[in-house]
């Protein structure tokens, strides 16, 4: 019996050394798994962030593989690539390739668009090349230029230009803001920027601060909201909309809500009035009837020195010289700096913009005499 109680104490013993040693590599494994799972969580992250970072870059650049791309210019002025490796044969200073995004040279351009800016080096009648691409190389080796207009239509040129112009230009701040003068089917102009990654980034914020600041003012208490319904011949018709920015320029937008009346004013006003001077990509510009609602008033400060031409759809007085308005008018379509301070700004275009350039058109489609841009009414909102 006593030989049977140590026998079944030993045992026990056994058991509990196994039970120990079974929990102990249970406890192991299981850390080890956890291990395992945090080095993978860890690796996964890594790979998420490089995926984000890849597709960040493949949006900016168009997903592109831009090592071909490594072309420069010599000394000569026409242009000649140089092979990759070859660079330093190249003595014209130039704009690292490492440091640009969107708007390498031999990257996809804007199609169809005309980019703004001031003219930076040979006008562009005076530099016929032969590609966008030459045309971004010469950008690059011109200072101060970082975008730039190439007129690729060999049949019918642009805008009346011929093909092979090409106009390099500057864009303030940097060229990734990339303001268009124009852009469309219609539009036979091809455009291309140069910029820096922190250029890129810089110019998201300013954008979004330029966005704000519009959106601002056309939600400030007092301003208001009117129309013109508008045709063109027999075959257009439809609406416009306007904001006034009424709380800062209450010299014009009185006079404009006065004409938009059915009578108008001094039975004058803009009712049965027609847009009478149209100029491609700059402005549709009209006025009362009779030119006789309203007497002359005053430019508003605001909106003659605080606001700018730097976009399409703005409502921009039309006179002739400081003080003298008189409710005539120009829809700026384009960028136009060299009206700032000239003439105020008092509101802009909300709805209808294809109306607009519809009756933008006109100026370059030749229509029949008698077919105009009519206003067959007008109001408030």
């Amino acid at each position: 019996i006593m030989m049977s109680a140590t026998t079944r104490r030993r045992s026990t013993n056994n058991i509990k050394k196994k039970l120990l040693c079974f929990a102990f590599l249970v406890v192991f494994f299981t850390f080890l798994a956890k291990l395992s799972r945090s080095h993978d969580h860890r690796g996964l992250a890594a790979a998420q962030f490089r995926a984000a970072e890849e597709e960040v870059q493949e949006r900016i650049t168009g997903g592109k593989d831009t090592n071909h791309l490594k072309k420069t210019f010599n000394n000569n002025d026409e242009g000649v690539a140089v092979e990759e490796g070859k660079e330093e044969e190249v003595k014209r200073p130039r704009i690292d390739d490492g440091d640009k995004i969107g708007g390498k040279c031999g990257l996809p351009y804007d199609l169809h668009s005309e980019y703004a800016g001031a003219v930076v080096g040979k006008w562009g009648e005076n530099n016929i090349l032969n590609s966008a691409d030459e045309c971004c190389r010469v950008c690059e080796a011109t200072e101060g230029c970082n975008a730039f207009v190439f007129c690729g239509d060999r049949s019918n040129g642009c805008s009346g230009r011929k093909f092979g112009e090409c106009w390099l230009k500057k864009q303030e701040p940097n060229g990734a803001m990339r303001v268009k003068m124009s852009e469309g089917m219609d539009v036979r102009w091809t455009s291309g920027a140069l910029y820096t990654n922190e250029e890129f980034f810089s110019a998201q914020g300013e954008k979004r601060k330029e966005e704000e600041v519009r959106r601002k003012q056309r939600m400030k208490a007092g301003n208001v909201k009117a129309f013109f319904d508008v045709s063109i011949g027999s075959t257009v018709r439809g609406r416009i909309e306007f904001i006034l920015y009424a709380e800062d320029c209450p010299n014009h937008v009185d006079a404009f809500r006065a004409l938009l009346k059915n009578q108008g004013l001094n039975d004058d006003g803009y009712k049965g009035s027609h847009f009478y001077r149209i100029l491609d990509k700059f402005i549709d510009q009209t006025g009362p009837v009779k030119s006789k609602g309203v007497e002359r008033f005053d430019d508003d400060d605001y909106g003659l020195h605080s606001l700018k031409h730097d976009r399409f759809g703005l409502l921009s007085s039309a006179n002739s010289g400081p003080n003298t308005n008189t409710g005539h008018f120009s829809i700026v379509v384009a960028p136009a700096p060299h009206l700032d301070t000239h003439y105020t700004i008092f509101g802009e275009v909300v709805s209808g913009e294809d109306i607009v350039w519809a009756i933008n058109a006109l100026d370059k489609t030749k229509p029949q005499p008698g077919v105009k841009a009519m206003i067959e009414n007008c109001g408030e909102l």
